[in-house]
């Protein structure tokens, strides 16, 4: 029997940690990472609290998605999981692997720094040079999330 899951990549902003990190899991963040993929990835900094968003499948056909959460996501977590029960939805599982460890500490000031036009390209370069300082830590945690997270639930 195939098991169905779904996996939500959640922080609190949504936009950046969670995106990277999904599309990692997906298999399409690899090795050679460039500014202009980062920074064109549709979600990546598209600040939307609350809103699911499709990523991908991973390599076993599971869903992936992400979520910014703000500090409502037990709330969040227990409603999707009560609308898959109300609604008898198709899928065995629905897993939620929190990315607030790989934000940037002063992401919220890097954010709104960004907005500013004259600003915007230093505010990059610190987001795109700390995804590639953290790019091994993060890619690690996923594969053992794959390994471990995942057949635990099975």
């Amino acid at each position: 029997m195939v098991i169905k899951l779904k996996i939500v990549y959640y922080s609190y902003y949504g936009c950046f940690s969670s995106v990277v990190t999904a599309y990692i899991h997906t298999g399409y963040l690899k090795d050679e990472i460039s500014k202009d993929i980062i920074f064109s990835l549709p979600e990546m900094l598209n600040l939307d609290y609350g809103e699911l968003k499709y990523i991908g499948l991973d390599e076993n056909l599971h869903e992936v998605y992400i979520i910014g959460m703000k500090n409502f996501s037990d709330n969040i977590k227990k409603t999707l999981e009560g609308l898959r029960k109300i609604y008898n939805l198709e899928y065995d599982r629905l897993i939620f692997v929190d990315t607030n460890m790989y934000e940037p500490k002063y992401f919220k000031l890097i954010f709104t720094i960004r907005k500013i036009t004259i600003l915007k390209k230093i505010a990059d370069k610190i987001l795109y040079n700390w995804v590639i300082k953290h790019l091994n830590e993060i890619k690690n945690s996923v594969e053992e999330f794959k390994k471990y997270g995942i057949e635990e639930k099975e």
